[in-house]
């Protein structure tokens, strides 16, 4: 037999094979009638009829419970057909046995026996169909956890390299998982677990904490070090719009982030018109000098490129040095990977002293290639250059073994180019694979537009000097978003990218795979620049709209997380993922329609993930227990198992514990009853000992039924919840109380008829010796009921029950020699052994049964239960990974923005009246030193100064001031930013005001620091300003958040000519500051790209309340461009 249901035509042919072999037992059950009468004793008479109504018994339960394949309809058509074919051929056959008070109590047991079954084969397939169902959400969980994890990479890597990327998060997981276990020492549920807040770094210090927050700084030697500018920007963008420029730098810079991967480099940053990398950082290699030269060349080469595309004439002037720099992250929000060290700082002077269109390498850099390249050495001029160390220009190389290739980029056209957010689909399916060499332009990176001079490093003191300090770009900078660049789809992309989509699309088959169409539109949500989405026939020969990074992460995430976590998800208040299988019992919500087609098509992924992954066939048949008691291996499975029950679902099911509760206690019920019923009908004169049992086991059954009860009302808002019945309910569920009060219900029935036990009447009685018998075997399959109880005690329970049938059966507590020829059919009076032994074959036939249904029952609970809690644990990892990813991306891109971004494959928008503030260490470069661990000790200081700075950003009072980025020891933020949040302000400048009270906050943070500094003080500058700008995201394979206008330039300009200790405002904030703040006029001074500027510093803020101040008119926002 396991042969044949391992074959395929058993697969093939199931039902019908099922179906023949109930048909073929219930045959030989019943073939015994059928067979030609034999003379027998009546005693015998009396023994086949007990005996074979036990086997009728028992083939009605396994045929509700063993037979799989058949439907709850068919089983209960074979039973009522075999039930009745029986006691038809019994009522001929053995007609001198039967009488219509045994018939009924047949046709009662039967029919309790037929509920039982029903009820089991119900809760069997529910259990059974929900185990699928969770394994089944475990791969498809697991799969969005591979895409989850894809995404974040994609997001980290875009930012920080992989290295940097694995602290980061692994710090952040450590945290997390260090607070969560000194928040509770009790364990959790997985979903429960998920649901806290993801520890953010950084978290306010307090006194038991660290001096210092984490930091993530190495050292590296051999490191080289490219600056690159762009020679002839400023007549490029004489003559273009502010659109057009952007869109150019991103042809420009996407160009150059191909040759960066492409070369073994590691790009930085962009900043203005600069573009600078490094080799040999984070990850150490022996060409790193190569690979800067290399890159230098082509880039050089890829500019050329781009002039003859373009139609422009502009030259690269790069500059390389090799030495030793300090890598690493700085700051607790929005912060990038960057490098330190005084050899950047030379890198840097390499490229602003260098020629266009030739590579400029330092002395060092250049005894590392002299076997490789022809230098032309730079003359010395000068007693001054004649102190500085050589430095050369690449002539050309040695080796003529081939130039590096790299695809020739065609430019578009000006009229289509603008701040594009889209990505090469292929790209974005095969992350660790370098990008392709696609014709396309939106494979490009297109780099922010940092308002900041690219050619100082972060640590040069003169980031804020006129010598270096370019003006930001003006107020002209407006975008106008244009229509993407197509993009062209390859087949495997297509495939691999659109799988993945299926497995979260909520429209399967025809739907477009990621990176095609246009914008996804969330339903709840305003669809933004939908006049500017493309749609792409069929005749454009596949050429689809391309999608940002961000969009990706928010459509095939955030958008699945959300479905699941919002409307389909209540594994937080119940077991897992079974809460949520077929109609809710307890009412509908109106957004359960919705729900329906959203699970029907991810029923079908999730049948195409099952059907991908075999690896997990294992989980369907060996759950991890222990093979006797079958207790969970982990304890703490187990302890989550016994506490199932002790949650209340928002909409129960079938499959819901409590749920299975109320229905072993119906059942229960009605055994109870037909019990009573039955009794009475077989034992006409009950003793006192019935009658007490009776009215101690009603009190009882009634009492848990309105326990019940109550509890059911309750759930479905009919009743207003009370103490003391939802405490006596919760009680009842933990575990013990549970044993307890289902093994008396368990017992109740059989308990009932031994107590009606009596040697007299049984003497005088064979109906009641018979019907003794009947009831007995009857209640004993009663005790496969309550799966909620372990199965080895209702088992045991069981077999004391069998045996002590046998004591009442065999004449242990009667005296025999009181037999009358009356109560010679009695079992009490007959000598016989064979009777005796076939009365015992068949009750331990029964408890064999017994014990096997039951073990049977529990494991596929258990097994069920195992399947949730691992579906619950892929989701506890995909939430964990989704927070960390949402940590990580806000610290790059506002909240608000990334909503935004959802919608829209760009962002781009107009802001009024928003304030920039400039806050400058001015004295930093005094600090650092490099003669001490290379200077890493002073970045310390500098992280923990720019960490007290972030943390103020998390205070309420801050919360319209948004950090934009730091540049070295410069720190810039904004406010009013967020429209959502301008608009819920008492007064239309409130985030202004906020802003120059964080600017105060920030004179306080660096006075406070300064008093655990020994011999220096650090010095604190700040410019402030505001107007309209414009923000937007900026980047392909790097995305950066940025803002331009004439007000950032202001901004920066009252920085570099401030005072140090002092806030410098422009004298066209005064209408606005002054209501709050009182000033002291500077006077008027030469600003460099401004003329002469009235300018004033901060004295002191007024004593007026915000919410007193009159509201003089609305701030009104402009609409998305």
């Amino acid at each position: 037999m396991l042969t044949l249901f391992r074959n395929a035509i058993y697969r093939r042919n199931a039902s019908i094979l099922a179906m023949s072999t109930l048909w073929l037992v219930a045959g030989f059950s019943l073939a015994p009638f059928a067979l030609p009468p034999s003379p027998m004793e009546v005693e015998e008479n009396h023994s086949v009829a007990v005996g074979s109504f036990s086997i009728c018994l028992s083939v009605l339960v396994l045929s509700y419970t063993l037979v799989g394949p058949l439907p709850l309809y068919m089983i209960c058509i074979f039973g009522v057909l075999y039930s009745t074919a029986f006691e038809i051929m019994s009522w001929f056959v053995l007609n001198h046995v039967n009488t219509w008070t045994i018939l009924a109590v047949r046709i009662l047991l039967q029919l309790s026996i037929h509920i039982l079954g029903i009820k089991i084969r119900l809760l069997a397939e529910t259990s059974m169909r929900n185990t699928f169902y969770k394994v089944g959400q475990s791969l498809l969980v697991r799969r969005e956890l591979e895409l989850e994890k894809h995404l974040k990479e994609k997001m980290i890597h875009s930012v920080m390299p992989p290295s940097v990327a694995q602290w980061l998060m692994k710090n952040t997981a450590e945290d997390g998982d260090e607070q969560q276990n000194t928040a509770n020492s009790v364990p959790m549920h997985p979903i429960q677990a998920a649901d806290r807040p993801l520890h953010q770094l950084p978290q306010p210090r307090s006194s038991n904490q660290l001096t210092f927050r984490p930091f993530n700084m190495h050292r590296m030697q051999n490191v080289s070090i490219l600056f690159a500018d762009i020679v002839g920007f400023t007549s490029m963008s004489s003559n273009k719009t502010a659109h057009q420029l952007v869109g150019l730098l991103n042809d420009l810079f996407g160009r150059f982030d191909f040759l960066c991967q492409k070369n073994g480099c590691e790009k930085i940053s962009t900043l203005g018109d600069c573009y600078y990398c490094v080799s040999g950082c984070p990850e150490p290699r022996p060409d790193h000098a190569k690979c800067c030269v290399e890159m230098g060349l082509a880039m050089i080469t890829a500019i050329r490129e781009f002039d003859e595309d373009s139609g422009e004439s502009v030259n690269m002037r790069v500059g390389i040095h090799t030495g030793t720099v300090l890598c690493g992250i700085v700051g607790t929000k929005r912060f990038k990977f960057d490098v330190w060290s005084n050899d950047v700082k030379y890198a840097n002077r390499m490229e602003s002293t260098g020629r266009p269109g030739k590579v400029h390498v330092s002395e060092v850099t250049h005894e590392l290639l002299l076997d490789q390249y022809h230098f032309d050495e730079v003359p010395q001029n000068g007693e001054k250059d004649k102190k500085e160390r050589k430095t050369y220009f690449i002539r050309h190389r040695k080796i003529t073994g081939g130039r590096h290739s790299w695809p020739r980029f065609q430019a578009p056209m000006l009229a289509r180019i603008g701040p594009q957010l889209s990505v090469d689909a292929a790209a974005e399916s095969h992350p660790s694979q370098p990008m392709s060499g696609s014709s396309d332009p939106s494979d490009n990176s297109h780099a922010a537009l940092n308002t900041r001079k690219a050619s100082c490093p972060p640590l040069s003191e003169e980031a804020n000097s006129d010598e270096n300090d370019e003006d930001w770009i003006g107020e002209e900078v407006v975008f106008h978003p244009t229509l993407a660049q197509p993009l062209p789809w390859h087949h495997q992309a297509n495939n691999q990218i659109g799988n993945q989509y299926d497995l979260h699309n909520p429209i399967v088959g025809d739907a477009p795979p990621l990176g095609a169409g246009g914008p996804i539109v969330i339903p709840g949500q305003p669809r933004r620049h939908s006049s500017l989405s493309t749609l792409y026939s069929r005749k454009d020969s596949g050429v689809v709209t391309a999608r940002s990074s961000i969009q990706l992460e928010s459509t095939a995430v955030e958008i699945n997380v959300d479905r699941r976590g919002r409307t389909s998800t209540s594994t937080g208040r119940s077991s897992g993922v079974s809460s949520i299988r077929g109609y809710s019992i307890f009412g509908e919500d109106p957004a359960l329609s919705f729900r329906q087609q959203i699970r029907k098509q991810s029923d079908l992924q999730m049948i195409r993930c099952i059907q991908q992954d075999c690896a997990d066939a294992e989980l369907f048949v060996h759950p991890p227990v222990h093979k006797l008691s079958l207790f969970f291996k982990d304890n703490f499975i187990e302890r989550g198992y016994r506490d199932r029950l002790l949650g209340r679902e928002l909409y129960p099911t079938l499959a819901s514990p409590t749920f299975t509760v109320y229905l072993c206690t119906a059942v229960a019920l009605i055994f109870y009853f037909v019990s009573l019923v039955t009794c009475f009908m077989l034992f006409p004169t009950p003793n006192a000992v019935f009658l007490s049992f009776c009215f101690v086991a009603s009190f009882a059954h009634i009492a848990v039924a309105m326990v019940c009860l109550r509890e059911i009302l309750a759930m479905r808002g009919n009743w207003q919840a009370n103490d003391c019945f939802t405490a006596t309910f919760r009680y009842l569920m933990k575990w013990t109380p549970l044993h307890v009060v289902g093994l008396f219900l368990l017992c109740v029935p059989i308990l009932a008829v031994f107590s009606n036990f009596a040697c007299d009447s049984f003497f005088n009685n064979w109906q009641a010796s018979d019907g003794f018998c009947l009831l007995s075997f009857a209640f004993l399959l009663h005790f496969t009921n309550f799966s909620q109880v372990k199965f080895w005690l209702r088992s045991l329970f069981a077999t004391v029950a069998g045996l002590a049938l046998v004591m009442f059966v065999g004449g242990v507590f009667c005296d025999s020699s009181r037999c009358t020829e009356i109560s010679r059919r009695s079992y009490l009076c007959r000598n016989s052994d064979n009777i005796i032994w076939d009365i015992l074959v068949h009750i331990i036939l029964t408890s064999i049964l017994v014990w096997l249904l039951n073990r049977e029952f529990e494991t596929s609970l258990r097994l069920s239960f195992h399947g949730g809690w691992l579906a619950s644990q892929d989701q506890k990892r995909m939430q964990v990974l989704k927070r960390q990813a949402d940590w990580l991306l806000h610290n790059i891109i506002p909240r608000h923005v990334v909503e935004q971004l959802k919608t829209t494959s760009r962002y781009s928008e107009n802001h009024r009246e928003a304030g920039i503030l400039f806050a400058s260490i001015v004295n930093f470069h005094e600090l650092y030193d490099e003669s001490y661990e290379g200077g890493r000790e002073c970045l310390r200081v500098l992280n923990e100064l720019v960490g007290d700075f972030d943390e103020l950003l998390s205070k309420p009072q801050f919360r319209n001031v948004t950090k934009i980025k730091t540049i070295g020891a410069t720190f810039m933020a904004a406010s009013g930013l967020n429209p959502k949040l301008r608009r819920e302000n008492p007064h239309p400048f409130t985030h202004l005001f906020e802003l120059i009270d964080f600017a105060l906050a920030m004179h306080k943070v660096i006075e406070d620091f300064n008093l655990n500094l020994l011999e220096f003080k650090f010095i604190l500058r700040i410019g402030y300003a505001h107007g309209d700008i414009t923000a937007g995201v900026i980047g392909t394979t790097k995305l950066y958040y940025d803002i331009w206008g004439d007000a950032v330039n202001t901004a920066s300009r009252m920085d570099s000519y401030g005072m140090p200790n002092r806030i410098q405002v422009p004298e066209h904030c005064l209408p606005v500051l002054s209501e709050m703040y009182t000033f002291k006029a500077r006077g008027s001074m030469y600003i460099k790209g401004k003329d002469h500027m009235n300018v004033y510093l901060l004295e002191s803020k007024k004593g007026k309340q915000l919410h007193k101040i009159p509201f003089k008119r609305q701030q009104t926002i402009p609409a998305q461009l």
